[in-house]
């Protein structure tokens, strides 16, 4: 029987027995040299070591209390590396100690086992792009904050135009206005103007013209719905000019004589112009680079959802939420509008989960994803019940007195004089009385008012975004948890390895992995990877979770 062919030595390393972390090499040359500049105690010629039993150490045992591994080598039966923890030291007698082991079987059979494709639960990933892992994790968020290093954005038009819908023009225009408006027919015609003085001469002219009903609508709107973009091509303009308003009365004498701006579609046919006035294109949304207020993460996934992302608010109960990592690139929006009374308008992304978008056609998929606007105030306005009244009624006033006379005459002419005299006045007199009573009917306020009054007052009507993040606090403790346990992964693959710099952990469920090996030396090793293993490239950074561990390129 062979004796004296095994070298046994002791070691001081940072493994530990519960295999939640151990020493990654590259291959079994650089892991014996590893373990050998450890060496602490060495024995040559030592009798045969089974891979389960007690080594008798040939030293009192407060020569080597301080070793916590041990590597031997049957030399006599193969060249294999056998490592080793130290469970137990038992004082035999002043010459020698008994040392009670138990294999790693990770450094064993480093190199003798493979993992398959397993379902790996948890892993540090090897592409750490914002938005490259949205797996939803079970951490607690805390409250959300405003990220004040993106600040809060405001979108909307600035400049606003009223504008009146009448179904008829009294006087002359010397444009005449569009029946054709949003690129659909409409039946009124829509005249704009930027001051509020305009609106009260219209409204003149239609009482003295006693047409006061031909003013069906007066409302607020964005100067830039008039800024249309062509279906065909990507030039847009203007598509209103400035038209002079005349008037003079018939009867009254009346005269008025202001600018207006009236639809223009500058040669095109308004049908092939977009149904809706681009007010801004592209808006840019920018990405905050640090989650919370004063804190930069390590880990990208806490630039994205449900960490790091932004509401847009239309200020009047209406809130929709974007990722960030769902835009391509920067964030960007178009906000569209029709010219109707209130208006339509809407802020959608042009850039957002990889819909399609077309060049100058707004009907784009991402349409679905935006935020409708307020509405623009309507306006109410005056008329003058009595001009309107007596301009209406000024020609059937004539017949009715004219009717009389003639009734008169005729009575006369039958020698019924004081009954005819009495119906003349009685004519007159009830004419006139319609006219006294017409003159206490109060001013009409037509048009109505709406909630977007407030919000125009309080210029807020437009798309208010709202960086928001979760607070530096809980932005760190996340941090902390990411960089120890990666991010969840829910996937079948090969778990990653050597893709960090320091270190990576792994965790599966039902590992899958074969090997030449002891049956319950690899059931151990399918046990570490299913309660969470973690792999360091270098013993010198063993549980430092403090230096650099980005990805490997």
């Amino acid at each position: 029987m062979a004796t004296n062919i095994t070298k046994v030595y002791l070691l001081n390393t940072p493994l530990e027995d519960d295999m939640k972390n151990t020493l990654y090499f590259a291959d079994d040359t650089a892991q014996h040299n590893y373990f050998v500049n450890t060496i602490g105690k060495t024995y040559n010629n030592v009798s045969y070591q089974s891979e389960t039993r007690t080594f008798r150490c040939p030293d009192h045992i407060d020569k080597v209390r301080q070793y916590n591994y041990i590597m031997w080598q049957n030399t006599a039966y193969s060249n294999k590396w056998f490592y080793a923890f130290i469970k137990e030291m038992v004082y035999v007698s002043d010459g020698y100690t008994d040392v009670i082991f138990e294999v790693d079987p990770l450094q064993t059979y480093m190199f003798d086992i493979s993992v398959r494709p397993s379902f790996v639960e948890r892993e540090h990933t090897n592409n750490d792009t914002v938005g490259n892992n949205t797996q939803p994790e079970n951490v607690e968020l805390g409250p959300y904050v405003k990220n004040s290093t993106a600040g809060t954005l405001q979108y909307g038009p600035d400049e606003m135009f009223y504008c009146v819908g009448v179904s008829d023009i009294v006087g002359s225009l010397t444009y005449q206005p569009s029946s054709i408006v949003n690129g659909l027919p409409n039946g009124l015609y829509y005249i704009f103007t930027p001051y509020m003085s305009t609106l009260h001469n219209i409204v003149e002219i239609y009482d003295d013209a006693g047409k006061a009903n031909a003013i069906y609508t007066m409302f607020v709107m964005p100067k830039q719905l008039l800024y249309l973009h062509p279906k065909s091509g990507s030039i847009g303009s203007w598509a209103y000019r400035t038209s002079t308003w005349s008037y003079t009365g018939a009867s009254s004498g009346f005269t008025a004589s202001f600018d207006v701006y009236v639809p223009n579609f500058g040669g095109y046919d308004p049908e092939d112009w977009d149904l809706t006035g681009r007010i801004m294109s592209d808006l840019v949304v920018p990405v905050p680079q640090v989650v919370g207020q004063s804190y930069t993460p390590r880990n990208k996934k806490l630039l994205t959802f449900p960490y790091c992302y932004f509401n847009i608010s239309n200020n009047t109960g209406t809130t929709v939420t974007y990722h960030y990592e769902d835009f391509k690139n920067t964030p960007k929006f178009n906000i569209d509008g029709v010219i109707c009374a209130g208006c339509s308008t809407k802020f959608y992304p042009t850039n957002y989960k990889n819909m399609n978008i077309f060049t100058g056609d707004l009907q784009d998929n991402t349409y679905d994803y935006g935020v409708t606007g307020g509405k623009y105030p309507t306006i109410s306005w005056n008329s003058d019940s009595y001009t309107n009244w007596l301009t209406q009624n000024a020609v059937n006033i004539g017949i009715g007195v004219g009717s009389t006379v003639l009734s008169t005459v005729a009575g006369l002419g039958m020698g019924n004089v004081g009954g005819a005299v009495a119906s003349f006045v009685g004519g007159v007199s009830n004419a006139v009385s319609q006219v006294y009573e017409a003159s206490l009917i109060p001013d009409q306020a037509k048009g109505n008012t709406n909630v977007g009054d407030l919000n125009y007052t309080a210029h807020k009507n437009k798309f208010t975004v709202y960086p928001l993040s979760i607070k530096p606090e809980y932005a760190e403790i996340i941090d902390d948890y990411f960089d120890l346990f990666g991010y969840k992964t829910n996937r079948v693959k090969v778990p990653y390895v050597a893709h960090r710099q320091t270190w990576w952990y792994t965790k599966t469920i039902n590992a899958n992995i074969t090997g030449n090996i002891p049956n319950d030396e690899l059931n151990k090793i399918k046990d570490a990877y299913n309660n969470g293993l973690t792999f360091w490239r270098d013993a010198s950074n063993f549980l430092n979770y403090g230096v650099s561990n980005g990805v490997v390129s």
